[in-house]
């Protein structure tokens, strides 16, 4: 684990990865932080056309990821890619496993996957599915990251085939890490998806896998779900591959609150802003496992007038036999005020963008932001969120809570943050990259080494042979140790927010 620190239980991560690294921003305060580089032992580009490869091949090369940790949630956690495109987002994150997508830096209009596995410290690099007759469905699109068993996985995007017959009109594309098969993407046909949610076309919010489910929930509908393990048949790439699909609905009560909403009306806020589904880490009696439970959250007040004092967050868990929600509680906006912990928070803010805890079933956490409203054309919209909170409703106590201009900088942009225990799989080793590179500056401070009479090529082969003991070696040699890049690739200040030691850096750009 990261420098063996007690981690948070969860990791909250904003969606937008940091590239830029503005200096001159005081207000960013996240951009402002120190980045611990990720382990990286394997970089490889696939599935790319003869004509890109190369080309794909040197830019992964040139990649390093580095992650920025809260001390713990709400607090906001971070990842920064130095070298990367200014367009990378985080797509999709289970365990170990997370998902970029991001462009290339001399094409923004050609889309890549970046797959990192904390778990083997391997950077995957796949061109986004190029096929004309799979399409996006509707508004949205989500990937998901499907795990049956450890050490497997598989990306899966569901799209419709175009020019098929309406009952046969979807489709998955599926990338496994290990295939090196072109196209990259594997398609799949899904039998039974329109049957199940009628005429209108699925939106996926949020996708997550559970029990042996792969899971697409539509947060004004209900969940498009398929069986995981059909995602790794030996016949994945037989074409006559059919994959069923089944569909449970949403608690019946949100039903009919939301059948006559349309996403296409701007005068409601995206389902997003009140609504989420996901899995939690569930504990019952001690002779039980853990396991991962389907739960889901709605705020209400956004689709029908509410007063402030009344508004309610409620919970419901998913019980597996027969996929029926149950009621787990609801909690008003009057009885938060009254808890543990809220303080001196102002009581004039809305409960909006809930998240699930991923490893705490007692734990739900939601923003306090304004609104816009208009009761006689009905209209609300958040337009600020300005505080994140953890709750405990069993214990009726506010964990914790963060002011969000402090991460953002500028609380009107809306919180994309997504919910994780990623930071449970970081692994370091002797080698980490940012301790080597600190010593490389060291050396170079004391030796004055024209960066020029580095052999980049002898020094990376140098440490993937003796990955153990290339320092001493050098130490030995009277040698100067070795920079994995060019040394005007670290003269850059803004690289001290990567490293998390600006003093031996600023010391070479002087």
């Amino acid at each position: 684990m990261l420098g063996g620190a007690v981690l948070p239980a969860d990791c909250l991560l904003d969606r937008r990865v940091r590239t830029d690294f503005n200096d001159d921003d005081e207000n960013d305060l996240i951009a402002l932080q120190p980045f611990e580089i990720l382990r990286c032992v394997e970089k490889t580009a696939v599935g790319f056309s003869p004509e890109m490869q190369g080309y794909a091949t040197e830019v992964v090369q040139s990649l390093h990821l580095g992650v920025h940790l809260a001390s713990g949630p709400p607090g906001l956690s971070c990842l920064g890619l130095r070298g990367g495109s200014p367009l990378t987002k985080v797509e999709a994150v289970d365990q170990g496993i997370i998902v970029l997508t991001t462009t290339f830096l001399h094409d923004f209009s050609r889309i890549v996957y970046l797959v990192y596995d904390a778990d083997n410290g391997s950077l995957h690099m796949a061109p986004a599915p190029e096929d004309p007759s799979w399409l996006f469905m509707g508004l949205t699109v989500r990937l998901l990251i499907v795990r049956p068993s450890y050490g497997h996985y598989t990306l899966a995007l569901l799209g419709k085939l175009d020019g098929e017959a309406e009952g046969d009109a979807h489709a998955l594309l599926v990338w496994q890490p290990g295939s090196s098969s072109l196209p990259p993407w594997s398609k799949i046909k899904a039998v039974g998806v329109k049957s199940h949610i009628g005429k209108s076309s699925l939106q996926a919010d949020c996708t997550f896998s559970a029990s042996g489910m792969s899971c697409w929930a539509d947060l004004l509908r209900g969940v498009t779900f398929c069986n995981s393990g059909g995602l790794f048949t030996t016949g994945l790439h037989n074409k006559q591959h059919i994959l069923k699909f089944g569909f449970f609905p949403l608690p019946q009560e949100l039903v009919e609150k939301s059948k006559d909403h349309r996403r296409s009306n701007s005068r409601v806020a995206r389902p997003e802003a009140y609504r989420t589904m996901g899995t939690t880490l569930q504990t019952w009696w001690r002779k039980f496992p853990p396991f991962y439970n389907v739960r889901f959250v709605s705020i209400d007040g956004f689709l029908e007038p509410i007063d402030l004092k009344d508004r309610t967050v409620t919970v419901w868990w998913l019980c597996q036999k027969g996929l029926e929600w149950k009621l787990e509680y609801k909690i008003s906006l009057e009885a938060l005020w009254e808890f543990n912990g809220f303080g001196d928070l102002p009581r004039n803010l809305t409960p909006m963008y809930p998240l699930l805890s991923r490893n705490d079933h007692e734990i739900v956490y939601f923003a306090l932001g304004e609104w816009r409203e208009n009761q006689s054309n009905w209209l609300f919209i958040p337009t600020c969120a300005r505080y994140l909170l953890a709750i405990n409703p069993q214990h009726k106590t506010v964990v914790a809570s963060v002011c969000l201009a402090d991460y953002f900088g500028n609380p009107t942009i809306p919180p994309d943050i997504i919910s994780s225990d990623f930071q449970r799989h970081i692994h370091t080793v002797s080698l980490d990259l940012h301790i080597m590179l600190m010593e490389t500056m060291k050396q170079m401070s004391l030796t004055s080494l024209d960066p020029a009479e580095y052999d980049e090529e002898e020094a990376k082969k140098l440490m993937k042979e003796e990955p153990w003991t290339w320092q001493e070696k050098l130490k030995e040699q009277d040698r100067p140790l070795p920079l994995p890049l060019p040394a005007r690739y670290y003269r850059q200040p803004s690289l001290a927010r990567l490293i998390g030691n600006a003093d031996t850096i600023l010391k070479l750009s002087d």
